[in-house]
């Protein structure tokens, strides 16, 4: 019987290191605050600038409609929005998730 808590003990937690964000929220934070902020505002909310150019497609990050993103699919929308273009150039894969771990944060 203790072999098998053990186990179940050890099956849980492999399965849920998958779940937890890949990248790194505190280093996603100064990430975003140097290449996101000014667009996105700090809290994700969009700066009024870009609100009124986008409207409605410049999505709040802490919406649920984001939020629900898989993080895949929140880089590869990063990568095709024409405006993220030039910023995309300069930013690692890495560097992307650590950016997407700190946007899971404003909720």
């Amino acid at each position: 019987m203790k072999r098998f808590v053990l186990a179940a003990t050890a099956a849980v937690a492999v399965l849920c290191v998958p779940l937890s964000a890949a990248g790194d929220a505190a280093a996603g934070k100064a990430l975003y605050a140097k290449k996101c902020a000014m667009c996105h505002a700090a809290d994700g909310s969009g700066a009024p600038a870009m609100k009124k150019k986008f409207g409605d497609k410049l999505k709040p990050l802490a919406s649920a409609e984001v939020q629900k993103m898989k993080d895949a699919d929140l880089m590869k929308a990063f990568k095709a929005a024409a405006n993220h273009k030039a910023i995309a150039k300069g930013i690692a894969d890495a560097d992307l998730e650590n950016i997407i771990a700190h946007i899971r944060t404003m909720k």
